[in-house]
Parts: C-alpha cells; structure tokens; sequence
C-alpha cells in the first residue's frame, strides 16, 4: 500500500490545475465588438493570463511535470514497501534489523525531502508560465493598440465583483487588479487582444476540461465494473421428490 506521503504532491498540484483559473477569474468574456472614438482603452490582462494558462501547452507542460514528480515518489514508495516486507519476518534481535531499519529511515527521509523539492519546483515553473505568458501578452496589446491607433492602455478589470475575499492578500489582490473604477467598456480590448492571439475562450476551455473530466471518470467507472468479480450461481442437481400417494382411509 502505497504511504499518505506520496499524495502530497497530488493535492498541490491539484490546487492548481484544472480546479479553476490561476487568478480564480470567473470564466467570462468581455463581449465587445469594437473601441470608442479614443486613444486610451483598458485590457483585462488577468483573464488573458487564466486563459493562457488554461491552454493545452501549459496544461501539458504541468501534467508532465506531475507524472515526473510522482514517478520519484512511486520509486522511493516501492522501497519503503520493500524494505517493511523484509522487517516483518525479522525481530530485534536479527542481525539485519538495525540495518534495515535505519534504511527504512532514510528512504522516508528522501520522500519528504523530494517532495519538498517537487513542491518547491512546481511552484517556480507554475510562476515561469505566469511571466512568459504576461510577456506574450504585453506584446500583443502592442500590436492591438498600434493598429488600432492607441496611445494609452491600461490593464484593469471592468467588473466591482471580488472572487478571493476570504483572506486579507486575496482581497488586496483584487482590489488591486482594478486600479481604474470607472474604464468605458466600449474602450476594452480584452476581446480584440485575444482574438488577435487567436485564443480560445474560458468558456470553451471550461467546456472542454469539463468533458475530459466526464470522459475520465466514466472510463475509471468502466475499468472498476470490468474489475468486478463476475458472480456465478451454480446449478445444484437434486433428485426429484418423490409423488406421495393419498389414500383414503377405509
């Protein structure tokens, strides 16, 4: 049985894939088809960030990352299994005992330190992502705002609707990602930039995930009911009963 140690690294990377966007944006667009007569406009570089990030080349780039990370604690596991299959046959007195024991140790050492450094490591590709796809970003509002003949964008978010608000930081967070009040929506980009990029939507990428979701759990509930020992009833031969006679008593 494989240790409780070995899902930690699980349950971090689940925090952060698929259970939502990176910046917990609710998956919405912006919907407009066109600027108003200004040289300033605003972009929701938050939203574009979820969807890039969302994307299936980051996404893979995570699950590989993930499949890496838990194939270390799946080699490290196998040893502790190994090594407690040894001791129970042994007792204190074995000669092999204080050996193997402190082996034990070891390998339980090396887990935590690994996965530490799994954590520690998924948390700088995670912010990696994060940075290039700002970069990726910056760039194509250049490139928006310039055909467009913008002078001035501001990246802001348009909506008073606070996602994080159980935590001080949370709150500071996204109060902080709406430095403008009161932007015009007609002078938001959003839309335009990620069509420029040819991204797709939140909504297509929610749909999406939500379905290999579906398609997971229905091919999980397939192999668990195939793994199903098949219950038989054997045919049990018995003799007929015998007819009694009734007679009347005379």
């Amino acid at each position: 049985m494989t240790s409780n140690r070995s899902f930690s690294i699980i349950i971090l990377l689940a925090a952060f894939i698929v259970a939502g966007s990176v910046w917990t944006r609710p998956a919405t667009g912006t919907g407009i088809t066109s600027i108003a007569d200004s040289d300033i406009a605003v972009v929701d570089i938050y939203h574009l960030v979820d969807i890039l990030i969302m994307s299936d080349d980051a996404s893979e780039q995570r699950a590989q990352f993930e499949a890496n990370g838990q194939a270390q604690l799946t080699a490290y596991e196998q040893q502790l299994i190994g090594i407690q299959t040894q001791m129970s046959g042994m007792t204190q007195n074995d000669p092999g005992a204080a050996e193997l024991y402190n082996n034990y140790q070891q390998v339980s050492q090396a887990i935590q330190q690994t996965t530490n450094q799994i954590n520690n490591d998924y948390q700088t590709l995670l912010a990696t992502q994060i940075a290039d796809a700002y970069k990726e970003i910056h760039a194509a509002v250049n490139e928006v705002a310039g055909s467009e003949k913008l002078t001035w964008v501001f990246a802001t978010r348009r909506d008073a609707d606070l996602v994080q608000t159980t935590t001080l930081t949370g709150v500071t967070q996204e109060i902080l990602a709406r430095p403008l009040v009161t932007p015009p929506a007609a002078g938001d980009i959003t839309e335009l930039v990620r069509m420029h990029m040819g991204l797709p939507t939140m909504e297509e990428i929610t749909e999406k995930i939500e379905a290999e979701q579906a398609e997971a759990e229905a091919a999980a509930a397939a192999a668990a009911q195939a793994a199903q020992p098949v219950e038989t009833v054997e045919e049990v031969e018995t003799e007929p009963t015998p007819a009694v006679e009734i007679t009347d008593d005379e």
